[in-house]
Protein backbone atom coordinates (compact mmCIF):
# COMPACT_ATOMS: atom_id res chain seq x y z
CA UNK A 1 0.00 0.00 0.00
CA UNK A 2 1.41 2.90 -0.76
CA UNK A 3 2.42 5.80 2.06
CA UNK A 4 0.73 8.64 -0.11
CA UNK A 5 -2.50 9.78 -0.68
CA UNK A 6 -2.00 9.38 -4.43
CA UNK A 7 0.43 9.36 -7.23
CA UNK A 8 1.05 11.14 -10.36
CA UNK A 9 0.44 8.50 -13.54
CA UNK A 10 2.98 6.86 -14.29
CA UNK A 11 5.36 7.53 -11.57
CA UNK A 12 6.70 5.23 -9.12
CA UNK A 13 6.45 5.48 -5.49
CA UNK A 14 10.27 5.52 -4.58
CA UNK A 15 10.56 7.94 -7.57
CA UNK A 16 8.27 10.34 -6.53
CA UNK A 17 9.18 9.51 -3.06
CA UNK A 18 12.76 10.64 -3.95
CA UNK A 19 11.29 13.93 -6.41
CA UNK A 20 9.76 14.81 -2.65
CA UNK A 21 12.66 14.68 -1.12
CA UNK A 22 14.40 17.18 -3.25
CA UNK A 23 11.23 19.49 -3.32
CA UNK A 24 11.90 19.52 0.46
CA UNK A 25 15.44 20.26 -0.03
CA UNK A 26 14.52 23.13 -1.93
CA UNK A 27 11.44 24.69 0.31
CA UNK A 28 11.60 23.04 3.13
CA UNK A 29 9.73 20.63 5.09
CA UNK A 30 6.82 22.59 6.43
CA UNK A 31 6.25 24.30 2.78
CA UNK A 32 6.11 19.97 1.11
CA UNK A 33 3.32 18.72 2.34
CA UNK A 34 1.78 15.27 1.84
CA UNK A 35 -0.22 14.22 4.49
CA UNK A 36 -3.80 13.80 4.41
CA UNK A 37 -4.94 16.87 6.84
CA UNK A 38 -2.79 19.48 4.65
CA UNK A 39 -4.30 17.99 1.21
CA UNK A 40 -8.12 17.99 2.22
CA UNK A 41 -8.71 21.82 1.41
CA UNK A 42 -7.52 21.03 -2.41
CA UNK A 43 -10.40 18.27 -2.64
CA UNK A 44 -13.03 20.75 -1.29
CA UNK A 45 -15.00 21.99 -4.20
CA UNK A 46 -18.52 23.01 -4.89
CA UNK A 47 -18.81 20.90 -8.15
CA UNK A 48 -20.68 17.54 -9.17
CA UNK A 49 -18.35 14.74 -9.10
CA UNK A 50 -18.81 12.45 -12.30
CA UNK A 51 -16.32 9.88 -10.48
CA UNK A 52 -14.21 9.94 -7.38
CA UNK A 53 -12.85 13.48 -7.18
CA UNK A 54 -9.27 13.77 -8.27
CA UNK A 55 -6.92 13.88 -5.74
CA UNK A 56 -3.79 16.13 -5.36
CA UNK A 57 -0.34 13.80 -4.43
CA UNK A 58 1.23 17.01 -2.56
CA UNK A 59 1.28 20.47 -1.99
CA UNK A 60 4.04 23.05 -2.28
CA UNK A 61 4.43 25.85 -1.31
CA UNK A 62 7.14 28.64 -2.82
CA UNK A 63 7.47 31.93 -1.82
CA UNK A 64 9.39 33.70 -4.83
CA UNK A 65 9.72 32.91 -8.13
CA UNK A 66 13.19 31.31 -7.46
CA UNK A 67 11.22 28.69 -5.34
CA UNK A 68 8.89 28.62 -8.30
CA UNK A 69 11.61 27.85 -10.65
CA UNK A 70 13.61 25.48 -8.89
CA UNK A 71 9.95 23.60 -8.37
CA UNK A 72 9.55 23.33 -12.16
CA UNK A 73 13.11 22.20 -12.78
CA UNK A 74 12.40 19.38 -10.39
CA UNK A 75 9.27 18.41 -11.60
CA UNK A 76 10.88 18.31 -15.35
CA UNK A 77 13.28 15.90 -13.96
CA UNK A 78 11.00 13.30 -11.93
CA UNK A 79 8.25 14.40 -14.78
CA UNK A 80 5.92 15.13 -11.63
CA UNK A 81 3.16 17.36 -12.69
CA UNK A 82 2.02 20.67 -10.78
CA UNK A 83 -1.69 22.09 -10.80
CA UNK A 84 -1.51 25.50 -10.13
CA UNK A 85 -3.19 27.23 -7.53
CA UNK A 86 -3.42 31.21 -7.28
CA UNK A 87 -6.67 31.06 -4.51
CA UNK A 88 -10.09 31.70 -4.79
CA UNK A 89 -10.62 32.62 -8.73
CA UNK A 90 -12.39 29.39 -9.38
CA UNK A 91 -15.50 29.30 -7.03
CA UNK A 92 -18.10 27.42 -8.44
CA UNK A 93 -15.26 26.34 -11.76
CA UNK A 94 -13.57 23.37 -10.08
CA UNK A 95 -11.58 25.61 -7.02
CA UNK A 96 -8.35 24.10 -6.15
CA UNK A 97 -8.40 20.19 -7.39
CA UNK A 98 -6.87 19.48 -10.11
CA UNK A 99 -7.73 18.53 -13.61
CA UNK A 100 -6.06 14.65 -13.15
CA UNK A 101 -5.52 12.32 -10.23
CA UNK A 102 -2.36 12.47 -8.42
CA UNK A 103 -0.78 16.18 -9.41
CA UNK A 104 0.89 18.12 -7.45
CA UNK A 105 -0.66 21.53 -6.30
CA UNK A 106 1.55 24.45 -6.53
CA UNK A 107 -0.38 26.61 -3.58
CA UNK A 108 0.90 30.08 -4.25
CA UNK A 109 -1.04 32.33 -2.23
CA UNK A 110 1.86 32.74 0.08
CA UNK A 111 3.92 35.17 -2.58
CA UNK A 112 1.61 38.07 -1.34
CA UNK A 113 3.73 41.01 -2.15
CA UNK A 114 2.25 44.43 -3.73
CA UNK A 115 5.30 45.00 -5.34
CA UNK A 116 4.26 48.79 -7.01
CA UNK A 117 1.11 50.97 -7.01
CA UNK A 118 2.26 53.95 -9.19
CA UNK A 119 -0.24 56.70 -7.58
CA UNK A 120 0.19 58.61 -11.08
CA UNK A 121 -1.20 56.14 -13.68
CA UNK A 122 -3.45 54.23 -11.64
CA UNK A 123 -1.56 50.79 -12.20
CA UNK A 124 -0.38 47.64 -10.04
CA UNK A 125 2.37 45.32 -10.08
CA UNK A 126 1.63 42.18 -7.66
CA UNK A 127 2.57 39.03 -6.85
CA UNK A 128 -0.10 36.16 -7.35
CA UNK A 129 -1.03 35.44 -3.32
CA UNK A 130 -2.29 39.31 -3.25
CA UNK A 131 -6.15 38.90 -2.82
CA UNK A 132 -8.36 42.13 -3.80
CA UNK A 133 -9.42 42.40 -0.11
CA UNK A 134 -5.44 42.65 0.55
CA UNK A 135 -4.81 45.20 -2.13
CA UNK A 136 -8.16 47.21 -1.16
CA UNK A 137 -5.86 47.47 2.21
CA UNK A 138 -3.02 48.11 1.23
CA UNK A 139 -4.61 51.26 -0.86
CA UNK A 140 -5.99 52.37 2.07
CA UNK A 141 -3.25 52.52 4.55
CA UNK A 142 -1.22 54.28 1.86
CA UNK A 143 -4.22 57.05 1.11
CA UNK A 144 -4.00 55.97 -2.30
CA UNK A 145 -7.26 56.97 -4.18
CA UNK A 146 -7.66 54.35 -6.91
CA UNK A 147 -10.21 51.62 -7.32
CA UNK A 148 -10.18 48.11 -7.91
CA UNK A 149 -12.65 46.09 -10.55
CA UNK A 150 -13.79 42.79 -8.18
CA UNK A 151 -15.37 40.19 -8.97
CA UNK A 152 -18.25 39.23 -6.53
CA UNK A 153 -17.38 37.78 -3.79
CA UNK A 154 -13.59 39.08 -4.36
CA UNK A 155 -12.30 39.07 -0.80
CA UNK A 156 -10.25 35.74 -0.99
CA UNK A 157 -9.78 36.17 -4.64
CA UNK A 158 -6.21 35.88 -6.29
CA UNK A 159 -5.79 39.06 -8.56
CA UNK A 160 -3.84 37.44 -10.93
CA UNK A 161 -6.13 34.02 -10.51
CA UNK A 162 -8.80 36.19 -11.56
CA UNK A 163 -6.67 37.96 -14.44
CA UNK A 164 -5.82 34.38 -15.86
CA UNK A 165 -9.33 33.42 -15.82
CA UNK A 166 -10.71 35.86 -17.67
CA UNK A 167 -12.88 36.57 -15.15
CA UNK A 168 -14.78 40.03 -14.50
CA UNK A 169 -15.84 42.77 -12.69
CA UNK A 170 -18.46 45.26 -12.61
CA UNK A 171 -16.48 49.22 -13.12
CA UNK A 172 -16.11 50.00 -16.80
CA UNK A 173 -12.82 48.55 -16.37
CA UNK A 174 -14.33 45.08 -15.75
CA UNK A 175 -12.70 42.73 -18.39
CA UNK A 176 -9.96 42.19 -15.98
CA UNK A 177 -7.51 40.30 -18.44
CA UNK A 178 -8.10 43.45 -20.87
CA UNK A 179 -6.86 45.71 -18.38
CA UNK A 180 -4.20 43.59 -17.33
CA UNK A 181 -0.40 44.70 -17.97
CA UNK A 182 2.50 42.61 -18.19
CA UNK A 183 3.10 39.48 -16.70
CA UNK A 184 6.28 37.32 -15.26
CA UNK A 185 6.02 33.94 -16.29
CA UNK A 186 8.16 30.52 -15.43
CA UNK A 187 7.80 28.55 -18.54
CA UNK A 188 7.22 25.03 -18.31
CA UNK A 189 11.37 24.04 -18.87
CA UNK A 190 12.26 26.34 -15.35
CA UNK A 191 12.80 29.42 -17.48
CA UNK A 192 11.31 33.02 -16.58
CA UNK A 193 10.39 35.46 -19.09
CA UNK A 194 8.46 39.42 -19.27
CA UNK A 195 6.30 40.14 -21.51
CA UNK A 196 5.29 43.24 -23.08
CA UNK A 197 8.09 45.77 -21.93
CA UNK A 198 9.18 44.06 -19.16
CA UNK A 199 12.45 41.79 -21.10
CA UNK A 200 13.98 45.85 -21.43
CA UNK A 201 16.45 46.76 -18.85
CA UNK A 202 15.08 49.63 -16.56
CA UNK A 203 11.84 49.57 -18.45
CA UNK A 204 9.66 52.26 -17.02
CA UNK A 205 6.56 51.40 -19.33
CA UNK A 206 6.01 47.47 -18.39
CA UNK A 207 2.70 48.23 -16.50
CA UNK A 208 1.40 51.01 -19.09
CA UNK A 209 2.51 49.34 -22.79
CA UNK A 210 0.46 46.33 -23.09
CA UNK A 211 1.75 45.03 -26.47
CA UNK A 212 5.90 45.50 -26.57
CA UNK A 213 7.44 44.21 -29.61
CA UNK A 214 6.72 41.25 -31.90
CA UNK A 215 3.81 38.79 -31.14
CA UNK A 216 1.98 39.61 -28.01
CA UNK A 217 1.79 36.34 -25.81
CA UNK A 218 -0.02 37.03 -22.48
CA UNK A 219 -2.55 35.49 -23.46
CA UNK A 220 -0.95 31.87 -23.89
CA UNK A 221 -0.77 31.96 -20.17
CA UNK A 222 -4.90 33.00 -20.08
CA UNK A 223 -6.58 30.10 -19.01
CA UNK A 224 -3.42 28.01 -20.83
CA UNK A 225 -1.10 25.62 -18.94
CA UNK A 226 2.59 26.77 -20.31
CA UNK A 227 3.77 28.62 -17.86
CA UNK A 228 3.48 29.70 -13.48
CA UNK A 229 2.87 33.65 -13.34
CA UNK A 230 5.01 35.21 -10.67
CA UNK A 231 3.68 38.95 -10.94
CA UNK A 232 0.92 40.46 -12.87
CA UNK A 233 0.37 43.99 -13.76
CA UNK A 234 -3.30 45.52 -13.99
CA UNK A 235 -4.77 49.02 -14.58
CA UNK A 236 -6.60 50.22 -11.34
CA UNK A 237 -9.17 53.09 -11.88
CA UNK A 238 -9.05 56.77 -10.77
CA UNK A 239 -12.71 57.38 -8.72
CA UNK A 240 -14.63 60.27 -10.69
CA UNK A 241 -15.12 63.68 -8.93
CA UNK A 242 -17.42 64.25 -5.99
CA UNK A 243 -21.34 63.78 -7.59
CA UNK A 244 -19.39 61.71 -10.09
CA UNK A 245 -21.25 58.60 -9.45
CA UNK A 246 -24.97 57.55 -9.96
CA UNK A 247 -25.26 53.46 -9.58
CA UNK A 248 -29.11 52.98 -10.64
CA UNK A 249 -31.84 49.84 -10.67
CA UNK A 250 -34.69 49.15 -13.24
CA UNK A 251 -36.99 46.31 -12.25
CA UNK A 252 -38.90 44.63 -14.77
CA UNK A 253 -42.05 42.66 -14.04
CA UNK A 254 -42.16 40.18 -16.53
CA UNK A 255 -39.57 37.51 -17.43
CA UNK A 256 -40.56 37.44 -21.56
CA UNK A 257 -39.72 41.28 -21.16
CA UNK A 258 -35.60 40.11 -21.65
CA UNK A 259 -35.39 40.34 -24.91
CA UNK A 260 -36.70 43.95 -24.97
CA UNK A 261 -34.38 45.06 -22.06
CA UNK A 262 -31.41 44.37 -24.61
CA UNK A 263 -31.67 47.08 -27.46
CA UNK A 264 -31.79 50.49 -25.01
CA UNK A 265 -29.27 48.71 -23.12
CA UNK A 266 -27.08 48.30 -25.50
CA UNK A 267 -27.28 51.40 -27.34
CA UNK A 268 -26.36 53.36 -23.97
CA UNK A 269 -23.33 50.76 -23.59
CA UNK A 270 -22.04 50.89 -27.24
CA UNK A 271 -22.34 54.94 -26.76
CA UNK A 272 -20.54 54.78 -23.39
CA UNK A 273 -23.69 56.57 -21.87
CA UNK A 274 -23.33 53.87 -19.55
CA UNK A 275 -19.31 52.50 -19.42
CA UNK A 276 -19.70 49.60 -17.04
CA UNK A 277 -20.45 46.15 -17.46
CA UNK A 278 -24.19 45.83 -16.96
CA UNK A 279 -25.72 43.55 -14.87
CA UNK A 280 -29.21 41.43 -15.48
CA UNK A 281 -30.28 39.60 -12.60
CA UNK A 282 -33.24 37.54 -12.15
CA UNK A 283 -35.78 37.17 -9.89
CA UNK A 284 -34.44 33.88 -7.51
CA UNK A 285 -30.67 35.33 -7.92
CA UNK A 286 -31.63 38.61 -7.03
CA UNK A 287 -33.91 37.64 -3.89
CA UNK A 288 -31.05 35.65 -2.57
CA UNK A 289 -29.33 39.15 -2.36
CA UNK A 290 -32.29 40.95 -0.80
CA UNK A 291 -32.18 37.78 2.07
CA UNK A 292 -28.62 37.84 2.48
CA UNK A 293 -28.76 41.62 3.20
CA UNK A 294 -31.27 41.23 5.75
CA UNK A 295 -29.48 38.06 7.14
CA UNK A 296 -32.37 35.99 7.14
CA UNK A 297 -31.16 33.46 4.21
CA UNK A 298 -33.22 31.80 1.38
CA UNK A 299 -33.10 28.60 1.02
CA UNK A 300 -35.11 27.06 -1.54
CA UNK A 301 -36.83 23.42 -2.35
CA UNK A 302 -34.36 23.25 -5.44
CA UNK A 303 -36.96 21.01 -7.72
CA UNK A 304 -37.01 23.61 -10.23
CA UNK A 305 -40.20 25.18 -9.29
CA UNK A 306 -38.68 28.72 -8.67
CA UNK A 307 -42.28 30.29 -8.28
CA UNK A 308 -40.98 33.96 -9.59
CA UNK A 309 -44.29 36.15 -9.03
CA UNK A 310 -44.20 34.71 -5.39
CA UNK A 311 -40.33 35.49 -4.90
CA UNK A 312 -40.83 38.95 -6.45
CA UNK A 313 -43.71 39.51 -4.13
CA UNK A 314 -41.80 37.96 -1.17
CA UNK A 315 -38.80 40.27 -2.04
CA UNK A 316 -39.69 43.25 -3.69
CA UNK A 317 -37.86 42.17 -7.03
CA UNK A 318 -38.49 42.31 -10.45
CA UNK A 319 -38.70 39.17 -12.53
CA UNK A 320 -35.35 40.82 -14.34
CA UNK A 321 -33.22 43.56 -12.30
CA UNK A 322 -30.79 45.58 -14.11
CA UNK A 323 -28.11 47.27 -12.90
CA UNK A 324 -25.75 50.08 -14.54
CA UNK A 325 -23.75 53.28 -13.65
CA UNK A 326 -23.18 56.43 -15.45
CA UNK A 327 -19.89 57.84 -14.05
CA UNK A 328 -17.91 61.35 -15.00
CA UNK A 329 -18.24 64.85 -13.56
CA UNK A 330 -21.48 65.74 -11.84
CA UNK A 331 -22.42 67.60 -15.03
CA UNK A 332 -21.81 64.71 -17.51
CA UNK A 333 -23.78 62.75 -14.71
CA UNK A 334 -26.83 64.63 -15.15
CA UNK A 335 -26.47 64.69 -18.85
CA UNK A 336 -26.13 60.85 -19.15
CA UNK A 337 -28.53 60.23 -16.26
CA UNK A 338 -31.40 61.47 -18.46
CA UNK A 339 -30.42 59.39 -21.30
CA UNK A 340 -30.59 56.32 -19.26
CA UNK A 341 -33.71 57.37 -17.80
CA UNK A 342 -35.35 58.52 -21.11
CA UNK A 343 -34.22 55.64 -23.25
CA UNK A 344 -35.84 53.34 -21.01
CA UNK A 345 -38.81 54.98 -20.20
CA UNK A 346 -39.50 55.43 -23.94
CA UNK A 347 -39.39 51.74 -24.20
CA UNK A 348 -41.42 50.30 -21.52
CA UNK A 349 -42.90 53.42 -20.02
CA UNK A 350 -44.66 53.40 -16.21
CA UNK A 351 -44.29 48.90 -16.74
CA UNK A 352 -40.88 49.27 -15.11
CA UNK A 353 -39.88 50.61 -11.47
CA UNK A 354 -36.23 52.72 -11.63
CA UNK A 355 -34.16 52.94 -9.02
CA UNK A 356 -31.28 55.05 -7.93
CA UNK A 357 -29.69 55.45 -4.09
CA UNK A 358 -32.54 58.02 -3.23
CA UNK A 359 -35.31 55.63 -3.81
CA UNK A 360 -33.26 52.47 -2.67
CA UNK A 361 -33.62 53.50 0.61
CA UNK A 362 -31.45 50.87 2.13
CA UNK A 363 -32.18 48.29 -0.15
CA UNK A 364 -29.42 45.41 0.40
CA UNK A 365 -29.18 44.32 -2.86
CA UNK A 366 -28.99 47.96 -4.38
CA UNK A 367 -26.71 48.43 -1.83
CA UNK A 368 -24.62 45.27 -2.89
CA UNK A 369 -24.60 46.03 -6.37
CA UNK A 370 -23.72 49.57 -6.07
CA UNK A 371 -20.26 48.57 -4.06
CA UNK A 372 -19.52 46.70 -6.84
CA UNK A 373 -20.00 48.69 -9.39
CA UNK A 374 -17.33 51.18 -7.74
CA UNK A 375 -15.11 48.28 -7.40
CA UNK A 376 -15.97 47.30 -3.58
CA UNK A 377 -14.31 44.42 -2.05
CA UNK A 378 -17.35 41.83 -1.07
CA UNK A 379 -17.02 38.62 0.96
CA UNK A 380 -20.36 36.47 0.64
CA UNK A 381 -22.24 35.11 -2.01
CA UNK A 382 -26.01 35.77 -1.92
CA UNK A 383 -26.51 32.07 -3.40
CA UNK A 384 -25.13 30.72 -0.72
CA UNK A 385 -27.81 29.72 1.38
CA UNK A 386 -29.98 28.60 -1.65
CA UNK A 387 -29.45 25.24 -1.19
CA UNK A 388 -28.08 23.10 1.49
CA UNK A 389 -25.13 20.87 0.73
CA UNK A 390 -23.04 23.71 -0.31
CA UNK A 391 -22.95 22.96 -4.25
CA UNK A 392 -22.53 25.23 -7.05
CA UNK A 393 -21.72 24.70 -10.64
CA UNK A 394 -21.66 27.41 -13.02
CA UNK A 395 -22.33 27.37 -16.87
CA UNK A 396 -20.91 30.74 -18.56
CA UNK A 397 -21.87 30.64 -22.14
CA UNK A 398 -21.32 33.42 -24.46
CA UNK A 399 -24.25 35.38 -26.06
CA UNK A 400 -23.87 38.14 -28.85
CA UNK A 401 -25.63 41.46 -27.40
CA UNK A 402 -28.67 40.61 -29.29
CA UNK A 403 -32.34 40.65 -27.98
CA UNK A 404 -32.93 37.19 -29.86
CA UNK A 405 -30.40 35.41 -28.94
CA UNK A 406 -30.60 36.48 -25.56
CA UNK A 407 -34.15 35.48 -25.11
CA UNK A 408 -33.37 32.07 -26.63
CA UNK A 409 -30.38 31.43 -24.51
CA UNK A 410 -32.64 32.16 -21.35
CA UNK A 411 -35.61 29.75 -22.47
CA UNK A 412 -33.12 26.68 -23.42
CA UNK A 413 -31.28 27.20 -20.07
CA UNK A 414 -34.55 28.03 -18.23
CA UNK A 415 -36.20 24.22 -19.68
CA UNK A 416 -33.13 22.60 -19.60
CA UNK A 417 -32.12 22.92 -15.72
CA UNK A 418 -36.03 23.11 -14.50
CA UNK A 419 -36.34 19.60 -16.37
CA UNK A 420 -33.37 18.34 -14.29
CA UNK A 421 -35.15 19.51 -10.98
CA UNK A 422 -32.67 22.64 -10.17
CA UNK A 423 -33.69 26.34 -10.34
CA UNK A 424 -32.51 28.66 -13.16
CA UNK A 425 -30.40 31.31 -11.29
CA UNK A 426 -28.94 33.86 -13.87
CA UNK A 427 -26.87 36.98 -14.32
CA UNK A 428 -26.58 38.40 -17.72
CA UNK A 429 -23.50 40.40 -17.81
CA UNK A 430 -23.16 42.69 -20.49
CA UNK A 431 -19.82 43.74 -21.75
CA UNK A 432 -18.76 45.56 -24.99
CA UNK A 433 -20.69 43.44 -27.92
CA UNK A 434 -21.46 40.72 -25.71
CA UNK A 435 -23.32 39.19 -23.13
CA UNK A 436 -22.03 36.49 -20.12
CA UNK A 437 -24.60 34.32 -19.01
CA UNK A 438 -23.82 33.03 -15.94
CA UNK A 439 -26.24 30.42 -14.67
CA UNK A 440 -25.38 28.96 -11.10
CA UNK A 441 -26.39 25.25 -10.38
CA UNK A 442 -27.03 24.88 -6.87
CA UNK A 443 -27.69 21.59 -5.70
CA UNK A 444 -26.65 19.37 -2.54
CA UNK A 445 -23.43 18.13 -2.70
CA UNK A 446 -24.51 15.08 0.00
CA UNK A 447 -27.26 14.02 -1.92
CA UNK A 448 -25.77 10.89 -4.55
CA UNK A 449 -28.64 11.29 -6.72
CA UNK A 450 -29.47 15.30 -6.43
CA UNK A 451 -25.56 15.11 -7.40
CA UNK A 452 -25.75 13.05 -10.59
CA UNK A 453 -28.67 15.29 -11.93
CA UNK A 454 -26.68 18.13 -11.59
CA UNK A 455 -23.75 17.05 -13.76
CA UNK A 456 -26.31 15.53 -15.84
CA UNK A 457 -27.93 19.08 -16.39
CA UNK A 458 -24.53 20.42 -16.72
CA UNK A 459 -23.75 17.67 -19.07
CA UNK A 460 -26.85 18.89 -21.55
CA UNK A 461 -26.36 22.31 -20.99
CA UNK A 462 -22.80 21.88 -22.27
CA UNK A 463 -24.00 20.17 -25.37
CA UNK A 464 -27.11 22.16 -26.50
CA UNK A 465 -25.56 25.56 -25.93
CA UNK A 466 -22.70 23.86 -27.96
CA UNK A 467 -25.02 22.84 -30.93
CA UNK A 468 -26.73 26.30 -30.97
CA UNK A 469 -23.56 28.17 -31.73
CA UNK A 470 -23.04 29.55 -28.38
CA UNK A 471 -19.36 28.68 -26.88
CA UNK A 472 -18.64 27.86 -23.45
CA UNK A 473 -15.69 31.00 -22.20
CA UNK A 474 -15.66 29.45 -18.84
CA UNK A 475 -16.18 25.75 -17.12
CA UNK A 476 -14.88 23.11 -14.38
CA UNK A 477 -12.03 20.64 -15.15
CA UNK A 478 -14.19 17.46 -15.61
CA UNK A 479 -15.77 19.30 -18.67
CA UNK A 480 -12.71 21.11 -20.08
CA UNK A 481 -11.99 18.34 -22.72
CA UNK A 482 -15.37 18.42 -24.07
CA UNK A 483 -15.49 22.48 -24.45
CA UNK A 484 -11.99 22.62 -25.82
CA UNK A 485 -13.62 20.15 -28.60
CA UNK A 486 -16.22 22.37 -29.05
CA UNK A 487 -13.99 24.90 -30.62
CA UNK A 488 -12.28 22.17 -33.23
CA UNK A 489 -9.36 20.19 -33.91
CA UNK A 490 -7.64 23.11 -35.46
CA UNK A 491 -7.35 25.19 -32.21
CA UNK A 492 -6.40 21.85 -30.54
CA UNK A 493 -3.48 21.08 -32.51
CA UNK A 494 -2.08 24.69 -32.01
CA UNK A 495 -2.82 24.53 -28.40
CA UNK A 496 -0.77 21.38 -28.50
CA UNK A 497 1.56 22.44 -30.86
CA UNK A 498 2.45 25.40 -28.11
CA UNK A 499 2.50 23.24 -25.51
CA UNK A 500 4.89 20.88 -26.58
CA UNK A 501 7.20 23.97 -27.66
CA UNK A 502 7.08 25.37 -23.75
CA UNK A 503 6.56 22.56 -21.56
CA UNK A 504 7.89 19.19 -23.43
CA UNK A 505 7.15 17.01 -20.57
CA UNK A 506 3.69 18.14 -19.57
CA UNK A 507 4.40 19.81 -16.21
CA UNK A 508 2.15 22.34 -16.00
CA UNK A 509 -1.56 21.53 -15.37
CA UNK A 510 -1.81 18.79 -17.97
CA UNK A 511 -5.56 19.06 -18.83
CA UNK A 512 -6.32 22.50 -17.97
CA UNK A 513 -8.80 23.84 -20.16
CA UNK A 514 -8.41 20.11 -22.25
CA UNK A 515 -4.44 20.99 -22.81
CA UNK A 516 -2.26 18.08 -22.43
CA UNK A 517 0.30 16.35 -24.42
CA UNK A 518 -0.68 12.84 -22.41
Amino acid sequence: MSSFIALPKGIKEETFAKAIREYRSLLGENRVRTDAAALQQYLANTVAPSAAPNRPSAVLYPSNESDVQGVVRIANRYKTPLWTYYGGENRGYGSAAPATDGQIVLDLRGMKKVLEVDRELGYCLVEPGVTYDELQRYLAKNRIDLWLDTPAPAAGVSIAGNILERGTGYTPYSESFLFSCGMEVVLGDGSLIRTGMGGIPRTTSWQVFKWGFGPYVDGLFSQGNSGVVTKVGAWLMPPPPPGGYKPFCIRFPSTDMVQHIVKPLMFLRETQIVPNACALVNAGWEAATVAQGKKKGFVNGGKGTLATRKVMDGYGVGAWNLYGAVYGSPEQVELNWKYVYGTFTKAFGNKIKIITEKEAKGDPAFQYRAQLMKGGVTSNDPLDSWRPGGGSMRFQPTAAARPGEIAQQVKLATEIVNRHGFDYLSELVFFWRDARHVIDLRFNRADAGEARRAHQCYDELTRSFTKRGWGINRTNPAFMGQVADSYGPALRRFNRTVKKALDPNNIVAPGKSGITLA
